[in-house]
């Protein structure tokens, strides 16, 4: 997602305000993705701690460039003794301006660095929150799936039970049999309640994340475009400015222009000024003068460990990236992405399908007399775990998607 999309987004969000449903105990928010997205644009908290870490690193910038403050010394002396009418009283005024020799030029370019830098992580942190609401939603939906049919497995496991049990009432099936499907009843209810536990918890991370007090409904699974060949995807995070190489790349300089400002810093400052002086026979005298510290204790050592601690540091992410790692985790995180979604496919039209027709047969020879409540039983629980499965997978892709992203730059 370039900032003109998630700009957009802002706008179209202040346009309009989702409906929001009031029922018995609260107010539900029903959304869409991208009515989701939006909404936690105009007004999630998290968007202004985005903008804090923004300002901390101008205010960084800001102070990195300023001069320090020139200082101004005023003495007036008196006597008491008799001088001939030389008693007059004298005054010294010294007006001086600390230098340091890296505010000629280098600090204006570490400045420059770090709004640039600046403005680069802001637009990462948005496109990383971006993905975070992507992924969340994506969660919701599939809890809300699994709940929803985890209640018609459990209505379906009843209707067995029933049907079970006026068998055994007969005689024709033993008290077994019941107590299976009441047991697969029993461990539906307790998946549900686990799944509304989660949904609980995840709704009370969505008010942050949205900033809303309702409950959000997710009224439909993201709607996403196929992926990328992994060369196009190299390409476009090449042309993005907050992909993750070009950001390692950006900070490398920065650090790169840090460590020779620490290194340069190490001269000592030096304060030129301007000295005024009335003695006390009248005399007025004008002259400069300079005081440089003698650096023998602190030649600014610490900042020069630390600031060249941080460029090894970049230096070796950018040195891994550029030498194929960047490429090899693309590729790496769109197969996790493609395969993920393979699966998750492969469940929704053929696994679950398959054991929905299978369980239809074994009910069906059940009621004719022809089958055994055993083979209804672990048909019934197949289905129900293949449909987990598929939800699973499909929160997998997702996942990788939005890691890839991240990578790239761009939401994909």
């Amino acid at each position: 997602m370039n900032c003109f999309r998630i700009t957009f987004l802002v706008v179209i969000a202040c346009w309009g305000v989702p409906a929001v449903s009031h029922a018995e105990g609260g107010c539900t928010l029903p959304l869409t993705f991208e009515g989701f997205r939006a909404h936690a644009f105009a007004h999630s908290p998290l968007i202004a701690e985005i903008d804090r870490e923004f300002s901390v690193e101008l205010a960084k910038a800001i102070d990195t460039e300023l001069l320090t403050n020139p200082e101004l010394s005023v003495e007036q002396t008196y006597t008491r003794m008799k001088m001939r009418g030389d008693n007059d009283p004298q005054t010294t005024a010294t007006l001086s301006q600390p230098l340091k020799l890296s505010n000629f030029g280098k600090r204006d370019r570490v400045a420059g660095l770090l709004r640039k830098v600046g403005d680069v992580n802001k637009r990462g942190k948005l496109l990383e929150f971006s993905q975070r609401l992507l992924l969340q939603y994506s969660n919701l939906f599939a809890l809300q799936e699994t709940g929803r049919f985890l209640r018609v497995a459990e209505a379906s496991s009843t209707e067995q039970v029933a049907a079970i049990g006026q068998g055994v009432k007969e005689g024709l099936l033993s008290q077994g049999s019941e107590s299976l499907f009441q047991g697969e009843r029993y461990r539906l209810q307790a998946q549900r309640e686990g799944v509304s536990a989660t949904l609980g918890a995840l709704q009370g991370e969505l008010g942050l994340l949205v900033g809303t007090t309702c409950t959000v409904v997710a009224q439909a699974a993201p709607a996403l475009p196929s992926l990328s060949a992994s060369d196009a995807l190299v390409s476009q995070a090449k042309t993005s400015s907050i992909s993750e190489a070009s950001r390692v790349e950006l900070m490398l300089e920065l650090t790169r222009e840090q460590s020779r400002l620490a290194d340069i810093d190490a001269v000592p400052v030096i304060a030129p000024r301007v000295v005024y002086q009335h003695t006390n026979d009248g005399g007025d005298f004008i002259g400069g003068g300079i005081s440089i510290p003698f650096p023998v204790w602190n030649r600014n050592q610490a900042e020069s460990v630390r600031a060249e601690a941080e460029h090894l540091v970049m230096r070796s992410k950018n040195q891994f990236l550029q030498g194929g790692g960047f490429e090899f985790i693309v590729r790496s995180l769109r197969g996790a992405a493609v395969s993920s979604q393979k699966q998750a496919d492969l469940y929704r039209l053929k696994v679950i399908p398959a054991y929905e027709s299978a369980l239809s047969s074994q009910e069906r020879l059940y009621r004719e007399g022809k089958g055994n409540v055993l083979d209804v039983w672990q048909t019934f629980r197949a289905v129900n775990e293949a449909r987990v499965n598929e939800l699973t997978l499909q929160l997998e892709a997702i996942r990788s998607r939005a890691q890839l992203s991240i990578m790239v730059g761009e939401e994909v």
